[in-house]
């Protein structure tokens, strides 16, 4: 059965309802629960999620929304708390789709976050940006390309769809490895020749530009970027 979409759920002092997120399972939401900032930005650099929903407060609440959405462009972001007027307003400033200060049923819950999702994926014109789509693993163009994508492929990708137009530089793909950073380097430029050479076979033009002593970037193949659509 085809699932809905994946909502990362960011919990503050364990203010999230377990019972929602059993519930948005039931909706065929995949629910990942964190209660760790560090975890859910660390994953949202290699994964994607189709909702981000942030349950309680805390006082650094606009600058993580801000940043979440820096993370997440393509996402559609939640924040759900017992909070104030102002405080709503300085969410929604900072990048927040919605603020919640009261409960709502679970079927409400899944009608809102396919309505911003839905609205987060959707692109103006005849023709969407390049995205990722994860449950086939491939890389979709907007002429009907379709690349497949390894995992460390994937988190290429999502890496340059998270920052458009901006090039990367080559040892910020995958900072997490043990390797030297000139070992680092070789390991992306190793793995973009790998996907040239795919590319060629099935007569797909690689939307990634090389930017020479420094790293890569997303071609821009319209007129201004899209935000970067990653479904999961």
């Amino acid at each position: 059965m085809r699932q809905t979409g994946c909502v990362f759920m960011v919990q503050i002092h364990n203010a999230a309802d377990a019972a929602l997120a059993q519930a948005l399972r039931g909706y065929r939401w995949r629910v990942v629960e964190y209660q760790s900032w560090e975890r859910v930005f660390a994953d949202l650099r290699n994964f994607s999620a189709e909702a981000v929903v942030v349950q309680g407060e805390c006082e650094q609440i606009p600058q993580r929304i801000a940043a979440l959405r820096q993370a997440a462009p393509g996402a559609a972001l939640v924040w759900q708390a017992h909070a104030s007027a102002c405080q709503r307003i300085a969410a929604l400033d900072a990048g927040a789709d919605t603020c919640l200060s009261a409960a709502i049923e679970a079927r409400e819950w899944d009608a809102l976050l396919r309505n911003l999702s839905g609205r987060r994926r959707a692109v103006p014109g005849p023709a969407p940006c390049w995205h990722v789509d994860g449950q086939a693993s491939v890389l979709a163009g907007p002429a009907g390309e379709r690349l497949p994508l390894t995992a460390n492929e994937r988190a290429f990708f999502i890496r340059l769809l998270n920052a458009p137009g901006q090039c990367l530089a080559r040892e910020r793909f995958f900072p997490s490895c043990s390797e030297a950073a000139h070992d680092g380097a070789r390991r992306v430029d190793v793995l973009v020749s790998r996907l040239r050479s795919k590319a060629r076979r099935l007569n797909i033009d690689l939307p990634v530009v090389a930017v020479r002593g420094w790293g890569y970037m997303m071609l821009p193949a319209q007129a201004e970027f899209c935000e970067a659509i990653v479904e999961a």
